[in-house]
């Protein structure tokens, strides 16, 4: 009884991380860029800790407000490509790591635990990039 309903638990809880990281992928980006940021200038003595928490928190939220930006205002369809793939990138490089985790959580090998982690960045690269190339230029 108690076995089945963890292993119902279990797989109800990674579907809801697999359904988090669906929706939260668009915010992939500006979250990388905001951390990216943080780090560097905390590690190399730039800013205090709250100094750079916020300037990283602020180029954060710049990334977002421009990739959005020229993807609501734009009609070149090169653009447009090319800023909903560079918002997807990092979306595909969290999915693979999230998808790797989850392999290892079970007895997998190397090589099959690497070939699904990379269909699990395609998928959610993927679904990343159509969400964001559904934004509609105004």
């Amino acid at each position: 009884m108690l076995l089945g309903l963890g292993i119902v638990l279990g797989f109800a809880g990674i579907g809801f991380l697999c359904w988090l990281l669906f929706l939260c992928a668009v915010y992939a980006a500006p979250l990388f860029v905001a951390a990216m940021v943080c780090t560097m200038l905390y590690d190399h003595a730039m800013m205090s800790g709250v100094h750079a928490i916020l300037a990283g928190i602020a180029a954060g939220i710049m990334v977002l407000a421009f990739g959005q930006a020229i993807l609501a205002s734009s009609r070149d369809p090169a653009l447009r490509t090319l800023v909903s793939f560079l918002l997807a990138l990092p979306a595909a490089l969290a999915g693979f790591g999230m998808t790797l985790g989850f392999s290892g959580m079970g007895d997998m090998g190397t090589i099959p635990a690497y070939l699904f982690a990379t269909f699990g960045a395609l998928c959610v690269g993927g679904a990343t990039w159509t969400r964001l190339c559904a934004i509609q230029p105004a």
